[in-house]
């Protein structure tokens, strides 16, 4: 699953969560009850720990692509330093051939 999809998804999750805390938090005006208070507290607690998991996502996406890049920069260092011995045996054999 992509980082965009996954954090869309936990976007949908924490809209549901906020409607549903709204609509518990009016039933707690009208009503007040022990249990919504319960209730109340674990959605929030819930809301709390999307959050962080959403911000653990683009963190650890973060990290992969500084990985990447680095890999990325070696393989482009490799590809250099093969490109610069070929140059080096091609003039080699292009002077025995000629002397």
């Amino acid at each position: 699953m992509q980082i965009r999809q996954v954090s869309a998804a936990l976007d949908h999750k924490l809209a549901q969560l906020d409607k549903k805390l709204k609509q518990l938090e009016q039933e707690q005006r009208n009503a007040p009850s022990p249990t919504l208070d319960q209730d109340i507290e674990a959605l929030q607690q819930v809301r709390e720990k999307l959050q962080k998991s959403k911000a653990l996502a683009w963190r650890a996406h973060e990290l992969q692509d500084q990985n990447d890049e680095a890999k990325r920069a070696h393989q482009r260092l490799i590809g250099l330093s093969l490109c610069i011995i070929s140059l080096i045996g091609a003039a080699l054999l292009l002077f025995l051939a000629l002397a």
